[in-house]
Parts: structure tokens; C-alpha cells; sequence
């Protein structure tokens, strides 16, 4: 009879546990959560206007702290992790035309476009005499309302691995929670 009364007993409790939980609605979840790969620790910007999340690779932030540097003159702001990572990121309404266009009267290289979507464009700077001399890439978003660009340095020399490593933390950018 005991385990019956028991049995009953926790019955009732469970139940009455739900019914309260039930009517509460639920946590609000973020439209575009990001997905860390285990090599990537979330990063938190938030200088002179900038203010974002982003994932960078933690193998890079053990081997060099990151260095987070607005450019007073110019207003970039400079995400750099050794001499293989330096992403720069401007406040402003860019379109992928004016991008390409800035591309094409490029007096130092030949650009050729090796991959290309709506906001973004990965391309391969080449040097007159036809020697590859390194890869970039161009990513525009909004975030909060506000137009960003990020892109490589274009301070650096850096090898498609490189820029892939650079690309993935870009596309992994978004407004704080």
C-alpha cells in the first residue's frame, strides 16, 4: 500500500510540475545562431561604433593575441591574429557593383574572380607579369541594421588557406546577443 501511495504521490507531483511549466512560453532563440566548429571561440567586438560577435580560430589566439585596432583616420577597424589573419571591417553601403568595379581599375593587378555569390566576392590578385602574387576576399552584411563590409588587408600576403580561415570567421559575424 505504501508504494501505491508512493507511486500516486509522485504521479501528482510530475503532473502538477507540468501543468505549471506548460503556459510559460518559450525562450526566445536567435534567428541565425551561430554554429562554433571546435576550433573557433566566439569573439565580442565592441569598439568605437563596431559592436558584433565573431568566431575566430582559437589556434590563432593561442599562438598570437588578437589585435583589435580602429584606424582613426580612416574609421576601419582591424581583427589581426598573426601575419596569416587581418580582417578589416568598414561602416558602409557598398554594392557588389561598385565592388567589382574597384576590382577591374585596380592599377597594380589583374584580379580574377575565383568565386563569387550576391554579398561577397573571393579573387585572386595577380601581378602584371602574370606571377599570382595572393587571394582576397570581399564580404558585405548588416548587422544590426548597419551596412558592414569586411574584407582581407589588403596590407598582407595571404595564401587561399589563409583567406578561407579569414572567410569562415567573416560569414560567422553577428549582432551581440
Amino acid at each position: 500500500m505504501k508504494k501505491i501511495t508512493l507511486l500516486a504521490g509522485i504521479i501528482s507531483t510530475v503532473v502538477a510540475f507540468e501543468a505549471c511549466h506548460s503556459g510559460e512560453p518559450n525562450a526566445p532563440k536567435a534567428d541565425n545562431p551561430v554554429v562554433l566548429n571546435p576550433n573557433d571561440s566566439l569573439f565580442t567586438v565592441n569598439e568605437a561604433g563596431y559592436s558584433f560577435q565573431i568566431a575566430l580560430p582559437k589556434d590563432l589566439m593561442i599562438a598570437n593575441s588578437p589585435e583589435i585596432a580602429v584606424n582613426e583616420a580612416t574609421g576601419e577597424l582591424n581583427i589581426r591574429l598573426g601575419d596569416q589573419f587581418w580582417i578589416v571591417a568598414t561602416q558602409e553601403k557598398v554594392d557588389m557593383a561598385a565592388i567589382k568595379h574597384e576590382l577591374e581599375e585596380d592599377m597594380l593587378f589583374t584580379n580574377k574572380v575565383v568565386e563569387e555569390s550576391n554579398n561577397s566576392v573571393l579573387f585572386q590578385r595577380i601581378l602584371p607579369d602574370g606571377t599570382t602574387y595572393d587571394y582576397s576576399y570581399q564580404s558585405l552584411n548588416e548587422i544590426s541594421g548597419k551596412p558592414y563590409v569586411f574584407r582581407t588587408s589588403e596590407e598582407g600576403e595571404f595564401s587561399m588557406e589563409s583567406v578561407n580561415r579569414m572567410r569562415q570567421a567573416i560569414s560567422s559575424v553577428h549582432q551581440k546577443a
